[in-house]
Formats: C-alpha cells, sequence, structure tokens
C-alpha cells in the first residue's frame, strides 16, 4: 500500500476560521480536514465551486495531521484587527445611487508560521498524480484562505501498511486527556449543502499515548490516524 508524506509551512501568517465565528474570527490551531482537500484540489488544478465534482475523487483519500510547531503557534498567535466595508444598497430601484456604506469591526486570529505534516492513504494512481502536482502545482499552492501562502517540503511518496499501536504521531478521533479537543470540517456532501465534522484531539506532545492500541497507518516509524 502506498503513502504520501509531505510538510506544509506557512510563510507568513494563516487563519483556519472556525464555522461558527463571525465578527471575531477565530482560527482552528491545525487545517481542517476539508482544507486540505482544497489545497490539494488546488495543487491539482481541478475546477472550483460550484463546478466541483471533480474534486469528489479526494473524499475517498485517508489524512493524517501532524502539528509540528504547536507550541511555538499559541505563544505567539495574535489578533488583528480590521474594517470590513459592506455594500448595502438601498432602494435601489428608486434612487439614483447607492448611499449607504456601513462598515463592521472584526477581529481575526493568526497563526504565525504554522508547520504541519500530511500523510495521505489512498488510490495509488490518485496519490502519484498527487505527488507530482504538489511539487509542480497547477496554482500557487496556499492553505485557508487565498492569500495565505505556503512552501511545500519534503514530498515522499512511500510503502506503508495497516498497524495498531498506543503510540500515536498525529491527531485522534475522539476526546483525549492532554489535548485541545476541537470539532473540525471533515467532509461536504455531494451536493455541496451540508458538512460532516469530526470531534478530534490534538496532542500537544507527540506521540499521543493511548490506553489502547487503534487502528492506524505506519510510515516509517510513525504510527498515523487518518480519516
Amino acid at each position: 500500500m502506498q503513502g504520501l508524506l509531505f510538510e506544509i509551512e506557512g510563510i507568513y501568517f494563516l487563519c483556519f476560521r472556525k464555522t461558527t465565528t463571525t465578527s471575531i474570527i477565530l482560527s482552528y490551531s491545525v487545517p481542517p480536514f476539508t482544507t486540505i482537500r482544497g489545497f490539494l484540489a488546488n495543487c491539482l488544478g481541478m475546477p472550483r465551486f460550484p463546478d466541483y465534482k471533480m474534486q469528489l475523487r479526494l473524499n475517498d483519500i485517508k489524512i493524517g495531521i501532524q502539528p509540528l510547531n504547536i507550541t511555538e503557534v499559541e505563544r505567539d498567535k495574535t489578533m488583528e484587527m480590521c474594517k470590513l466595508l459592506k455594500l448595502i444598497e438601498r432602494e435601489a430601484a428608486a434612487r439614483p445611487k447607492i448611499w449607504g456604506f456601513p462598515s463592521a469591526p472584526m477581529f481575526k486570529e493568526l497563526l504565525p508560521c504554522p508547520k504541519y505534516k500530511i500523510f495521505l492513504v489512498g488510490d495509488d494512481g490518485l496519490l502519484g498524480e498527487i505527488h507530482e502536482k504538489i511539487q509542480n502545482p497547477e496554482r500557487p499552492p496556499y492553505l485557508g484562505q487565498s492569500d495565505d501562502m505556503v512552501d511545500v517540503l519534503n514530498v515522499e511518496l512511500i510503502e506503508v501498511e495497516r498497524a495498531k499501536s498506543k503510540h500515536i504521531h498525529s491527531i485522534v478521533e475522539g476526546v483525549y486527556g492532554g489535548c485541545e479537543v476541537v470539532k473540525l470540517p471533515y467532509r461536504f456532501s455531494e451536493d455541496g449543502k451540508s458538512l460532516k465534522e469530526l470531534t478530534v484531539s490534538v496532542p500537544r506532545g507527540l506521540p499521543l499515548i493511548l490506553d489502547e492500541e487503534m487502528g492506524c497507518y505506519k510510515f516509517r516509524d510513525e504510527y498515523i490516524a487518518g480519516y
């Protein structure tokens, strides 16, 4: 069985907007699964929404996420304040021009230069295509928002195997002690109208040591939970 692993490093700041935030935009500490699939689709040059049917191929890939510098990011993360201008047309048909320009303050949480290792398991043909394209992407690589550029490093296509272990080197589904517990966006429905979420534990240190063995994938000396 083949697996693909690579590292992603934010060049400046990244923000993975929590789905429940509005005027105060908070960020997940790790990229959601949907964000990673979007990153892959962008590198592959797949069509964007609403013509996104080709992207459904990526739903069959198992994804593992390993934060590499989460302690430093948590220590140094910051909030940026800006104003969004909302153009609201009032009685446009009856008036010769738009006369209302209200603005709203907004705070945005930023993660400085975060680093992640991403693990993929799936169809060998698709992994081979991804392996090629993330090194020579069809469009500039970004993670999250379109102006959040990233570097992609240490891309490797290797043999992996199914395994069981108490020592896990990635985020894990479920609730475990000593972790940040978050509900991450996981997958959109085929019509794009609904979103499935996954409750995961993000370890503060690796490996995460469990009481019982769990099914995972072995990438050399690391045991990765893939979803």
